[in-house]
């Protein structure tokens, strides 16, 4: 059933009235296309070419590896859960704070212009002259300012406002309105020389000789060009899981497009390191912190040892008190480590539940706790210092801000279940040793009392000793890791000057252009058509009304319409009205029309002349009376006529008057009565027209139109037929339901007669017909 929905709906498109509508419009549907056609072809040639230059790179994480145990596993589990993210990487690459950092290795402020085949093409650094600035009013920040070489010293310099700008002042001037006037300069400088202006201080100096009538150039603050950076660098990845990336500048100078994805890659790079390097650095420095305050201790201790020896003689210990001192000391050097561990977690955990700032965390302290947690810190601080670029130029609803937020807080909560994890541990490993320790100091207490106050001493300065040692080893490790810290990017393709532009694709543009002219063209043609309510075909009039079709009859004012072709067409109504029942007798046929200008009274003029020919007595009767014209298409005087004749002023053959054309005469209208619809209705007009019938073969009465006056209804009663002439691209397609309704009401005999056809373009026919159409090429008569 559907499928049969759908062929019916198919069926139902009328593709010849598609076509016809098609061929109607067809000169403003090629203009349209015309028109965007030019103007796609005009942006395609003035659009600039821009140039894209690429580098790949590799981006990696040292914590990617993990580490043993339960802490290894949280780092992977937070490196997967996307903490370790390139979009975060990307986002730092679009940042403002790593486009100032590129900026500072770039010199990109002032750009310079010329006109080449009337486009205009920027310099960079290719221009004959550089400009340096040491003054510049904000408002003329990348305003342009043209020179014009005038000889090799001289140039001339030229500011010139918009129109737009000037049309503005003169608007605010009328009305009084406070306005700032326009800034206009031109003066002539000679190279090399000081141009102070209210605008801008700068000197102008020549490179090498100019070759081009015409230049331009704009200032800008250097250091404010981060946003033409973060307009125009792009990252992506090039594999969905992969870590190798492609950072790109789109520009149209291909130089400063490589210049400027090496300055941002270099930035990038250099960010990293730096970051890297500030941990090491603060590891080393609370390092040596501790070294210094260990270093003191261990003086005191051997210090005090010394002393105890030289005043006290005593005699070495036993093996036994020796293995247990020994014991003591490696024991209470692994219980100040896990208590320094332990404090150091314990205010990282009280840190992190305070909800202060993450960039607070000193991971210098974090880096002897292990390389697990301080890693995490490292990501968590990395995270916050990225959300902190971001909130920069955008806002906290951003897209990526809310990224980044979310990756901050699944790796808190991450990095305080390792740090409850690795307190838990530490805690059992701290019972396990003050139990062990107790034991030994019970082992000792069986020693005399000097001897136990030496192995004291003695195990303090052991302790401090290899506490000592243990800071130092610490120290050297970082040292060397600090020494050895490479950045995390490696550059696969250094970018390249790009040769090819990337776009803009000026085939496609002129195609796009193309299409788009045809569909407008094509949409403005369907919308005129639909509004379009005037009929335009003999089907269109069988389409609306049930009433014959006596005729078509072609525009006559067309210069392409044969005359041969437009009195066919009326022979064509003569033929049709001598089938009339009772043929034999005279014919009172009325002509009107819907509203005046659909070519009724000219049609009246042209048919009464044709059937005349035929040999039929033709007279036409002007009952037109308030806007008479018969009489000037029949070139007859109109000083007496039925008006007078009605009102009993004169006779009927007083105002019958011959024409030229034979069998052929006429009654005009005369002087415009007061009353033309009571002198209608009387018994003088009857007796008038009854006269006339038994005098001629054919009465033909132009009447008033029939949507106006109520003439019209008088004489359609008495007549033998009605031709209603409506004229094709001017009578609305409404008037036939007035016409329908009018004669079924009064049951009159009518027909439709079709005037103004245009005629085909293609086939150069008009269709003719009572009830069907009949064909008639212009070139029969030939």
């Amino acid at each position: 059933m559907n499928e049969q929905a759908s062929l019916n709906s198919f069926e139902q498109i009328d593709f010849k009235e598609i076509l016809r509508t098609v061929l109607r419009f067809k000169w403003s549907i090629l203009f349209i296309t015309v028109v965007f056609l030019a103007g796609a072809g005009i942006y395609a040639y003035f659009a600039p070419d821009v140039y894209s230059a690429t580098t790949t790179m590799k981006i990696s994480s040292e914590g990617k590896g993990g580490g043993a145990g339960q802490g290894g596993d949280i780092v992977n589990a937070a490196l997967s859960a996307g903490v370790y993210n390139l979009e975060d990487e990307f986002a730092l690459m679009r940042s403002r704070f790593l486009a100032k950092k590129a900026l500072e290795n770039l010199d990109i402020g002032n750009r310079y212009f010329t006109v080449e085949k009337l486009k205009k093409v920027e310099l960079y650094k290719n221009s004959p002259f550089v400009v340096s600035v040491e003054a510049l009013d904000p408002s003329f920040y990348g305003k342009l300012i043209r020179l014009y070489p005038v000889d090799r010293d001289h140039f001339r310099l030229e500011i010139k406002p918009s129109w737009s700008s000037k049309l503005k002042y003169k608007i605010l001037s009328y009305f009084h309105l406070a306005a700032k006037k326009p800034v206009e300069y031109s003066k002539i400088h000679t190279y090399g020389e000081k141009i102070n202006t209210p605008w801008f201080t700068a000197t102008i100096q020549k490179v090498f000789d100019m070759n081009r009538p015409i230049y331009a150039f704009s200032m800008f603050p250097n250091e404010y060009m981060y946003g033409f950076i973060q307009n125009g660098i792009e990252a992506e990845p090039l594999s969905n899981y992969g870590q190798i990336v492609a950072v790109s500048f789109s520009d149209t100078v291909p130089l400063r497009a490589k210049e400027i994805v090496d300055a941002v890659v270099n930035a990038y790079n250099e960010e990293k390191i730096r970051l890297k390097t500030e941990s090491a650095n603060k590891t080393l420095k609370f390092i040596d912190q501790q070294l210094e305050a260990i270093h003191k201790t261990l003086q005191k201790s051997a210090t005090k040892l010394e002393s105890f020896k030289a005043t006290h003689v005593i005699m070495d210990v036993g093996t036994k008190a020796g293995t247990t001192t020994q014991k003591l000391s490696d024991l209470e050097s692994k219980l100040y480590e896990i208590n320094t561990k332990i404090s150091i977690l314990e205010n990282l955990l009280a840190y992190i539940k305070s909800d202060k700032d993450i960039k607070g965390i000193d991971v210098s302290s974090a880096q002897l706790v292990g390389p697990i947690i301080s890693g995490l810190i490292t990501k968590l601080q990395e995270a916050a210092s990225l959300r902190s670029t971001l909130l920069v130029d955008f806002t906290e609803l951003h897209p990526d801000v809310v990224k980044v937020t979310e990756q901050i807080r699944r790796l808190k909560s991450m990095l305080i279940e390792s740090i409850k994890s690795t307190l838990n541990g530490l805690k059992i490993r701290k019972e396990s040793l003050v139990k062990r320790i107790e034991q030994n100091k019970q082992a000792l207490q069986t020693l005399p009392k000097e001897e136990q106050q030496l192995t004291q001493l003695t195990r303090d300065f052991m302790v401090n000793e290899k506490i000592y040692s243990y800071l130092l080893q610490k120290r050297a490790e970082t040292a060397i890791i600090e020494a050895s810290k490479v950045s995390e990017i490696q550059i696969l393709d250094r970018a390249l000057v790009p040769g090819t532009p990337v776009k803009p694709n000026r085939k496609r543009i002129v195609l796009i252009g193309l299409l788009l002219g045809l569909v407008f063209g094509l949409l403005q043609a369907f919308v005129r058509k639909m509004l379009d309510n005037t009929i335009k075909s003999a089907e269109d009039v069988e389409k609306l009304t049930h009433l014959p079709l006596y005729g078509v009859i072609p525009d006559f004012g067309r210069k392409k319409t044969k005359p041969a072709a437009y009195y066919e067409a009326l022979r064509v109504i003569r033929t049709n009205l001598e089938f009339l029942a009772d043929s034999n007798k005279s014919k009172l046929v009325t002509v009107t029309s819907s509203i005046p200008q659909e070519g009724k009274t000219t049609t009246t003029v042209e048919l009464a002349k044709i059937i005349a020919k035929g040999g039929k007595k033709v007279i036409v009767i002007d009952l037109d009376m308030r806007r008479s014209s018969l009489h000037e298409k029949l070139r007859v005087p109109n000083k007496e006529g039925m008006s007078m004749l009605l009102a009993g002023k004169v006779t009927l053959k007083e105002v019958i008057q011959h024409t030229k054309d034979d069998d052929l005469d006429v009654i005009t209208s005369g002087p415009t009565p007061p009353n033309p619809s009571e002198l209608l209705m009387s018994d003088n007009f009857k007796r008038a027209i009854k006269t006339l019938l038994s005098e001629y073969d054919y009465v033909i009465l132009d009447s008033p139109p029939i949507g106006l006056v109520t003439d019209a209804m008088i004489l359609m009663r008495m007549s033998d037929i009605n031709l209603i002439v409506v004229r094709a691209e001017y009578s609305k397609k409404d008037f036939f339901k007035n016409i329908n309704r009018f004669v079924e009401s009064h049951e009159l005999k009518a027909g439709i007669v079709l005037n103004g056809v245009k005629q085909s373009a293609k086939t150069g026919a008009y269709g003719f017909g009572y009830g069907y159409n009949y064909g008639y090429s212009s070139n029969y008569y030939k």
